[in-house]
């Protein structure tokens, strides 16, 4: 218990200093993606379009994961992390003035994605989880505006609930990713012999006991609210991303107690609705 109680702070010292790391770096990323879509990111059926994209991207792999194409999959995978981590990276090296800023910002995502498929264990997953989760929620958060980041949370919060109470097609992705060890989710060990390349699935997360080997977040489980929190700061001010952030911290707390029940527990309604309520709170005090 008091493993797992260790491991259950860590997933939340992920998720508080990746918002947190997100807020820091609002300064350079604005340099180059604030407002980079125009009147179109003030549109709300942006909102809309990125949610199907993402069901589509999810069908996708899914369809693939059944035929058993997992040569496919793993490239899918992969070049969406290499792609991911290149725009995450390339505002530091635009900022910071580092020569060619665009092909040493590849080079470098190329190098870190050779790594994680050399050595897929959960030290790598968190480390390309952090650095994806704070690149895009920054990307997306800087270049969208308030209402159809609003729209887009809710959106995915009720698709998220869905895809994992209802259809489940969310746990058979989840399943697939841990089997082929796939970068989608961070990974926390509550025990110091864990490895993640011995987990060959969502059944094997628990061993006798009912004792937790580890838990486990999907990149978007911290990178759908980190928008939001980036998004209320820069329209807002630091404080009402500091507003958002905390709505999202407490409710990861009622999450946390649901993942102990020992049922896959979907992520955002829970994280969307308390970073949303948290921007709501600041508005109603300031």
């Amino acid at each position: 218990m008091k493993d797992e109680t260790f491991a259950q702070l860590n997933m939340f010292l992920i998720f508080i200093i990746s918002n947190l790391f997100a807020l820091a770096m609002i300064p350079i990323y604005a340099v180059l993606y604030a407002g980079s879509l125009g009147e179109e990111g003030n549109n709300p059926w942006m909102a809309v379009y990125y949610v199907l994209y993402i069901i589509g991207i999810t069908a996708v792999i899914l369809y693939i994961a059944k035929k058993k194409k997992i040569g496919i999959l793993k490239a899918i995978f992969y070049f969406a992390v290499a792609w991911s981590m290149w725009y995450a990276i390339l505002p530091l090296f635009y900022y910071f003035n580092i020569p060619f800023p665009g092909i040493t910002s590849l080079a470098l995502s190329v190098a870190l994605t050779y790594l994680l498929i050399k050595y897929p264990e959960w030290y790598m997953m968190n480390v390309t989880g952090v650095l994806m989760a704070v690149g895009i929620s920054l990307i997306l958060g800087l270049s969208l505006g308030i209402v159809p980041i609003i729209l887009f949370l809710s959106i995915l919060a009720i698709y998220d609930a869905i895809s994992v109470y209802k259809t489940k097609h969310m746990v058979s992705l989840a399943d697939n990713v841990i089997q082929y060890k796939l970068p989608a989710l961070f990974v926390v060990p509550s025990k110091p012999e864990f490895s993640y390349k011995k987990v060959k699935g969502v059944a094997h997360v628990k061993k006798e006991k009912g004792v937790r080997d580890a838990y486990y977040m999907g990149f978007g489980d911290v990178m759908i609210p980190g928008v939001m929190v980036v998004a209320t700061a820069w329209n807002y001010g630091m404080l009402a991303g500091v507003f958002t952030l905390t709505g999202a911290v407490i409710s990861m707390i009622l999450l946390t107690a649901m993942v102990n029940s020992g049922k896959p527990q979907p992520g955002l309604p829970y994280l969307n609705a308390g970073s949303l309520a948290g921007f709501l709170l600041y508005l109603l005090i300031f």
